[in-house]
């Protein structure tokens, strides 16, 4: 695949980890870029080209993520490492070359490796419109992340040697924008001016509710994707989600006010000052100015951004369905202590042979989900089919699922199992309008079923996955390789990439084992969840 001319937007990132407290209570080895936390946000216009020139400081591989981006036959930079990539070795220098022709909107850069998104490797990635819109005067950011009291593979030990069911509750705490949610800065209002707020959350394993009393908010956007404009009452965002709105500033400096941001999770036993946790920031008129008396009014009460009562602005009508892949989210614990998931029988694992180099190399077999092994969970796509995904979750926790590489409609949710009997809320049936709200990652509730639907009309390999990191990280996920045909005619896989392969001692041909046909020697045996 080429790239037109276009400006090139060149960063320089020294991949490393830093002995520091992010949130005030904890002291642990934060990721860090070049030294220094937190990541700063990129920026770049549309049609602009992000060569992204990464150097692994750290003492395992490493790979980068751009979660929200296309790529059109670059499948190698989607940073997803032995989906698409072999990672980055320790030590080694690797660039990601990452085209914006075709997107805008509110995106984020994170790690895809071992357990480095948790533990702070994120930070946003706008892609700006080349003619600001008219219909607002100025933007702001606000981000929002977890923060755990240790590192992930340290909680995962701990874990492992309590020996127990589930995870222990870990009361995690927020950053906003990169800081102690405690000591985060004001937002700055203008009388009458209109603002775009970018609110992303880029937690792992929380919800986050996010409400400005006092102040009308209109979502016209989500995950990238431009909605007809929704007026709202909060935002409830689960992790990788993330939203645009337009908040019209009062006639007067009057008074200030406060926006209010709640850290949540279904599945952490709830505890006064610690789960949930509420924080708040100062919307800020004028200096001194006396806060605006606003009554409290239970959430229940309110109107959120559900995404199922959303519309895409583009008028996208809904997919017809040329085939539905069912999958069931499944939970195992074994011995040892620590939760298994997956969407099938096996829980996803990597393979010996990044996913994207079976796919290129084993020729016509590579239209036969065999060749990639039991772990990979996989699903072969042809093009031109529309592809109903029915996602069901006969489990106790809510899960963030993401489509890495696309989209995808949100068109029906409702309830599965007995969600009463287990202590938690029926979801109520609703069916999307006719232009169902396009996203990248959605919510899928505890005991409850959701219909996604996306068109296939391109060759790729695209990783589907939990976005909690207790999800993803141990098995909760598939992979669609969509017309490996194409595949094989259009991808041209750079000698660097190979090159990161080679030094890793990773084999770059053959089936997930690295062997011809079907011959599955030498692969792992994947992890059995579906016990039934």
């Amino acid at each position: 695949a080429t790239i037109g001319c276009a400006e090139r937007v060149e960063l320089f990132w020294d991949i490393c980890r830093l002995n520091i407290s992010r949130d005030g209570y904890s002291t642990w080895k934060s990721m860090c870029v070049n030294n220094a936390v937190p990541i700063p946000p990129v920026h770049v216009t549309q049609g602009d080209v992000l060569v992204l020139n990464v150097r692994n400081s750290l003492d395992v591989p490493t790979a980068v993520h751009a979660h929200g981006i296309y790529h059109n036959y670059t499948d190698y930079y989607d940073g997803a490492e032995m989906v698409t990539e072999c990672g980055i070795p320790q030590g080694e220098n690797f660039t990601y070359i990452i085209d914006t022709t075709n997107q805008v909107g509110d995106l984020w850069i994170h790690g895809h490796a071992h357990s480095q998104l948790t533990d702070g490797f994120r930070t946003p990635f706008i892609i700006h419109e080349k003619i600001k819109p008219s219909t607002y005067d100025e933007e702001k950011l606000l981000y929002f992340e977890d923060w755990n009291e240790r590192a992930f593979k340290d909680m995962v030990a701990i874990d492992a040697k309590l020996k127990l069911a589930d995870f222990p509750p870990s009361y995690r705490t927020m950053l906003i924008n990169g800081v102690n949610a405690n000591t985060s800065k004001s937002l700055h209002f203008e009388p009458r001016k209109r603002y775009r707020l970018r609110i992303m959350s880029l937690t792992t394993s929380s919800w986050v509710k996010f409400r400005m009393p006092g102040h009308t908010m209109h979502v016209i956007s989500k995950d990238g994707v431009e909605a007809v404009p929704m007026e709202v009452d909060g935002l409830d965002l689960g992790p990788g989600q993330r939203v645009s709105i337009i908040v019209t500033a009062h006639d007067t400096t009057e008074f200030n006010y406060m926006y209010n941001v709640t850290l949540y999770a279904n599945f952490i036993p709830l505890y006064p000052g610690l789960m949930p946790r509420h924080y708040s920031g100062l919307i800020e008129y004028q200096k001194n100015a006396p806060l605006a008396s606003i009554p409290t009014v239970d959430d229940a009460q309110l109107v959120w951004n559900d995404v199922i009562n959303m519309q895409a602005r583009d008028r996208m009508p809904l997919l017809p369905v040329d085939r539905q892949i069912v999958l069931s989210i499944k939970q195992f614990t074994p011995e040892h202590g620590i939760p298994y998931y997956s969407f099938g029988d096996y829980a996803f694992n990597h393979s010996l042979v990044p996913i994207l180099f079976t796919a290129l190399s084993m020729g016509e077999l590579a239209s036969n989900s065999s060749v990639y092994g039991p772990q990979a969970q996989a699903h072969i796509l042809q093009y031109g089919e529309s592809i109903e995904l029915l996602v069901y979750n006969d489990n106790s926790k809510d899960h963030s699922l993401h489509l890495h590489r696309g989209e995808y409609q949100v068109v029906e949710v409702g309830p599965y199992g007995d969600a009463v009997a287990n202590n938690h809320t029926a979801v109520e049936f609703q069916k999307s309008g006719p232009s169902p709200m396009r996203c990248d990652v959605v919510t899928v509730r505890a005991y409850s079923y959701i219909k996604l639907r996306f068109h296939v009309n391109r060759g790729m390999v695209a990783l589907f996955h939990c976005h909690m990191m207790h999800g993803g990280y141990f098995g909760l996920a598939a992979t669609f390789i969509a017309a490996p045909e194409l595949l094989q005619k259009h991808v041209k896989v750079p000698e660097e990439v190979i090159r990161m392969c080679k030094l890793r001692g990773i084999k770059t041909s053959g089936n997930a084992a690295g062997n011809e046909g079907f011959d599955m020697t030498g692969l792992p045996t994947p992890f059995l969840v579906n016990r039934e």
